[in-house]
């Protein structure tokens, strides 16, 4: 790939277990494997790709621990994010419950920079615990749009991240 026009820090942001590491491999390689060892800490990968109206993009995607013990750590792993994923676990209302303290986190150490809601494991249909419209109005509070997504099916991963990466080019624009 020629040089990027635009070389963006992305991170995910939500608690252990929503998916986050799946969400990243499936957009990164377009793989999905069904067990992940737990991040410690942070987990880093890139992806280069070419968006039509923007050239070449670099996203470095920086894929944050959800345990407790790194939420000393959120701050510096933040640093110098362009913009995040809020990333919950459709069939998990207490990880839906939790992203109030990640979008906190996140407006403290980087301001107004732009987030996205993901809903992950809509390919769990029958074990849904946390309806659409519930997360829509949460999205709409914190200034977030909300997209439904499967890791394992690949369901809307792509348009997320494609998505999230045109409104930080946006604002930098």
């Amino acid at each position: 790939m020629a040089e990027p026009n635009f070389i963006l820090k992305i991170c995910l942001l939500g608690e252990a277990n929503v998916g986050k590491t799946s969400l990243v491999y499936r957009f990164v390689e377009n793989k999905f494997r069904n067990s992940y060892k737990a991040t410690l800490g942070v987990n880093l990968l890139k992806k280069d790709l070419a968006l039509e109206e923007h050239g070449n993009i670099s996203a470095q995607i920086w894929d944050l621990g959800g345990q407790e013990s790194f939420k000393s750590l959120r701050k510096l792993y933040l640093e110098g994010a362009n913009g995040g994923i809020c990333v919950y676990d459709v069939t998990n209302r207490k990880t839906f419950n939790k992203l109030d303290d990640w979008v906190e986190s996140f407006k403290n150490g980087r301001g107004e920079q732009p987030l996205l809601l993901i809903g992950n494991k809509a390919d769990l249909k029958n074990k849904i615990k946390v309806e659409e419209e519930e997360a829509k109005s949460f999205g709409e509070k914190n200034n977030m749009d909300l997209i439904i997504t499967s890791a394992k099916t690949g369901l809307n991963v792509e348009e997320a991240f494609e998505e999230l990466i045109r409104k930080i080019i946006q604002k930098v624009s």
